[in-house]
């Protein structure tokens, strides 16, 4: 195990909120996009609702989402991430959001 994992976390796994205290089940796709919706960005940088749902549908269609709310790639909650305009998905085979 790496220095500065937590002890209770398996050998050779991420980190995950769900190794922790099972926090990440109140977290659900629906509760997160409502908390992104309440997000303080500007309206100016937000992704526009065509925008953030096909971004949404390119994650739900990777193998990297976990839990429907988390991407394996970078840790992020992806409705967070997708709802940012200038955001980009950080697949290291290529950006599914692009195009």
């Amino acid at each position: 195990m790496k220095a500065g994992r937590a002890a209770s976390r398996p050998e050779g796994r991420g980190p995950c909120p769900r190794c922790g205290d099972g926090a990440l089940a109140a977290l659900t796709p629906e509760r997160l996009a409502a908390l992104a919706a309440q997000s303080p960005v500007p309206a100016s940088l937000r992704a526009g609702d065509e925008i953030y749902r096909r971004r949404l549908d390119r994650c739900g269609d990777c193998g990297a989402l976990r839990e429907q709310v988390l991407c394996a790639h970078c840790g992020c909650f992806v409705q967070f991430r997708a709802a940012v305009l200038n955001s980009y998905c950080p697949n290291p085979g290529g950006d599914r959001w692009a195009g």
